[in-house]
């Protein structure tokens, strides 16, 4: 695989980042009644993965700022370099989010890339800057960014949506991600045992399939992303996190239950 190859498979491993089991179990749960309105869960999480026998590891966190937005910054690197991406955004009163600023730098074997989005709502346009060149093009309503469309669809779950299709901002054009339930499982992590909701990304390719399996109970965070294209398959795994201040748990067994 040639130089240019590497670094496109490398990339979209860690932009990515981001077994059921037959027995009874409990579980610490985190339920939507704990987030008021306009608030979502803040988390922090760390992953890792593996390309072609080279570690990477990665680090994802939303949090709130002092005025009431929020930001997710995503840190991933390894010993080819290291990648960067934040996306801050606001939660409206239908509990959409509406995003505003995007940005990622990307440092690797020596190549670095920096793109900003900037959401102008007011006056429906995106503004696309990649490392000094400037594009603007029409903004549609509900729009996202690559970061904001996976939150949404986290929020969208634990709501009990079914209908998972949302119209991202990648770069400057539009694309439509749509997703589908495929099951529940009981996941084996490095956590522990963890019930998930299953859900796979809907494309045409035959030869490119996405699978995320998110923590039912720690508000659909991500705990496992397999992607599978052209007979490459990569896995991102989470080691450990934290959801609204509280450290994620495993299943506890029935049979195993303190008194």
């Amino acid at each position: 695989m040639n130089r240019s190859a590497t670094l496109k498979r490398f990339t979209l491993v860690i932009g990515f980042i981001t077994i059921s089991a037959a027995v009874s179990l409990l579980s610490p749960s985190l339920t939507a009644a704990s987030i008021t309105n306009n608030e979502i869960a803040t988390y922090s999480a760390k992953y890792s993965a593996n390309y072609n026998g080279l570690a990477i590891k990665a680090h994802h966190q939303l949090r709130q700022l002092e005025d009431g937005s929020y930001i997710e910054t995503l840190n991933a690197k390894s010993i080819l370099g290291k990648i960067k991406e934040s996306a801050k955004f606001t939660i409206d009163d239908h509990q959409k989010i509406l995003p505003y600023q995007y940005n990622y730098k990307r440092s690797l074997v020596g190549i670095s890339r920096v793109e900003n989005q900037v959401f102008d709502w007011p006056n429906k346009q995106l503004r696309y800057v990649k490392n000094d060149k400037v594009q603007v093009v029409t903004l549609e309503s509900g729009a996202l960014d690559i970061v904001t469309h996976k939150l949404q669809l986290r929020h969208d779950l634990q709501e009990g949506k079914t209908v998972l299709s949302y119209p991202v901002m990648v770069r400057d054009k539009r694309k439509q991600y749509d997703y589908e339930v495929v099951a529940s499982e009981v996941l084996t992590t490095a956590i522990g045992l963890l019930n998930t909701t299953k859900i796979r990304r809907i494309s045409n390719s035959n030869t490119r399939e996405t699978v995320i399996w998110l923590a039912t109970d720690w508000n659909f965070l991500v705990v496992q992303l397999s992607h599978t294209e052209k007979g490459d398959s990569h896995q991102l795994k989470i080691i450990q996190g934290r959801v609204n201040e509280r450290d994620i748990l495993p299943l506890e067994p029935i049979g195993e239950k303190k008194t």
